[in-house]
Parts: C-alpha cells; sequence; structure tokens
C-alpha cells in the first residue's frame, strides 16, 4: 500500500539499467562506466565525439568501483552486446573506502549474481523500496522534489532536491557544502589514507581484460572540486605509477572550470558542462 500516493521509487541502478539492457541487446556498443560522478555526461554529446557507428550508454553507478565494471563487462558481452568502446572515469575516493555492497542500492542483477529472481526480488528490492521509502520521505509525504530521477533509457539521473536548493538560495546552499568539506578534510587528515590494495588489483584486472578482449577503452582521472582535489593529489601519483603500464589520461585545461561552483551540483559531482569538457579532451587531445 502507498500511502502518500506517489509513485513508487526503486533506484537500484546496478539492477535496473540491466534490466534495461537485457530488453535492448544490440542497442549500444559504447558505455560510460563510473561512480556517481559520471552520471552527468549527456550520451548525445558523446556519441557526437564518438562517431556515428557508436552508441553509448551511461553505466554510471552510485559508489562503483572496478569489480562493478568488470562484472557487468562480462554479463553483457556473454548476453550478446557489441561491446566496441569503453570510456572509465576512475573516481580516487572509492578505491580508499569500498562501499558496502550489501546495502540494497548496491546489489547487482539477479542474472549477475546467480540468485533466482524470486529470492532477489524478495530480499533485494524489498529492502530497497523500505530504504527508499526512509531516504526520500521529504518525496513521499511533503513537498520536496525526488532526490534523484533516473533515465534509464540513457543511464543519466538527475538530482532534483540539489538543484532546486541551489536556486531557491545558492549561498546558504554552498555555504553548507563548504562546511562539510572542511569537517571531511579534518577527519581524513586525522585518519590514514591508503588506497585499499583489492580495489588497486580489481582496477588492473578489468583493464586487463579489456585489453585480453581487444576492447578499445580511454580511462580517465576524474577531475575534482578544489576542495577535494587536495586530499588526493599524492595518492593519485601513487595509482597513476602503479598502472604506469596502462595509458591513464589526465583531464588538462579544465582547472579554471573546476574553480566555480556554479559548475558543480555538489562538491563531488560535476555538471554537464564539465562533462562536456572532458569528453572535448578525450577526443581531441588524447
Amino acid at each position: 500500500m502507498n500511502l502518500s500516493g506517489k509513485e513508487p521509487i526503486n533506484s537500484n541502478q546496478r539492477f535496473n539499467k540491466i534490466e534495461y539492457l537485457d530488453q535492448n541487446i544490440g542497442k549500444y556498443n559504447g558505455f560510460l562506466l563510473g561512480s556517481s560522478r559520471m552520471g552527468h555526461f549527456p550520451i548525445e554529446y558523446v556519441n557526437k565525439h564518438a562517431g556515428e557507428r557508436k552508441s553509448f550508454y551511461n553505466l554510471n553507478m552510485f559508489s562503483a568501483v572496478p569489480e562493478d565494471y568488470l562484472k557487468i563487462l562480462k554479463y553483457l558481452m556473454k548476453s550478446g552486446h557489441p561491446i566496441k568502446k569503453v570510456i572509465i572515469g576512475i573516481d580516487i575516493f572509492p578505491l580508499f573506502n569500498p562501499p558496502d555492497v550489501n546495502r540494497p542500492a548496491f546489489r547487482h542483477h539477479p542474472n549477475i549474481t546467480g540468485k533466482s529472481r524470486f529470492e532477489y526480488l524478495l530480499d533485494y528490492l524489498f529492502q530497497t523500496s523500505f530504504f527508499y521509502l526512509f531516504t526520500e520521505a521529504g518525496y513521499y509525504f511533503g513537498e520536496e522534489p525526488i532526490i534523484y530521477q533516473h533515465d534509464y533509457t540513457t543511464g543519466r539521473y538527475y538530482p532534483h532536491r540539489s538543484i532546486k536548493s541551489i536556486q531557491e538560495n545558492p549561498g546558504r546552499y554552498w555555504a553548507n557544502q563548504l562546511a562539510q568539506a572542511e569537517m571531511k578534510i579534518t577527519s581524513l587528515q586525522n585518519n590514514s589514507q591508503k588506497i585499499n590494495p583489492k580495489q588497486k588489483e580489481d582496477l588492473g584486472r578489468l583493464l586487463a581484460w579489456l585489453d585480453e578482449q581487444e576492447i578499445n577503452y580511454k580511462v580517465f582521472i576524474q577531475p575534482t572540486h578544489p576542495k577535494e582535489q587536495a586530499l588526493y593529489s599524492a595518492e593519485k601519483e601513487l595509482l597513476i605509477n602503479d598502472l604506469k603500464h596502462y595509458e591513464i589520461i589526465r583531464i588538462k585545461g579544465i582547472q579554471k572550470m573546476l574553480q566555480y561552483n556554479t559548475n558543480f551540483y555538489d562538491l563531488m559531482h560535476y555538471k554537464p558542462v564539465v562533462a562536456k569538457a572532458i569528453i572535448d579532451y578525450l577526443y581531441e587531445k588524447s
């Protein structure tokens, strides 16, 4: 029973995107892979740069890590999807703090895990519904916009709650964002930050598999807001050095763009204007 009268939500991207792709085998031959930072890439802009024979789908997933990407790519290939091109945005933060994959929103589709669909629906989606009922309480029982709206025909999502907050009072919104960043910086400075060895190994396995399958790919380190950039600069260098036999691209020429809060939805997620600049660099400079 839906007490609010509003449409129920299931925001498990790992489930819903596979559901959509299973119904559209052969429609896409290129895939964007990454965490939620990759969520705002305009697919039509990517396709324009990639050429008329490429049709991309955005496989960004909240808190995704290389193991997620490899599982999904192997499944897509097995299912008959023609994978011709992959663009991967490497997010440093999950490499330090891997996600809890037992969270309802991060569990993979049963076609990937091998669970029965019935078991998955009872266990995973039931829990996911209650999880999002709690996190979206302002939407269901108040006048707040939904936090995220997902378009599974492209893979992109829209952070409506953040957009509304910025429109209503940008000064207050960014003051809160920067205050939270200061707390995060203090916390990280008080704790040793090391890349999780398994995450680094998984990234190496992913890139090795792409080479073995002769899949054309571009891998880049995600650009970040200056407040976050300062936290991981040394670790980025270590990661790139450890994987120097792979071509990992550093996006250049957009530093000025990253200085402006107006080019971000929050301190972690940049807007399409930055995503377009990244695509420009990947196809024109690298």
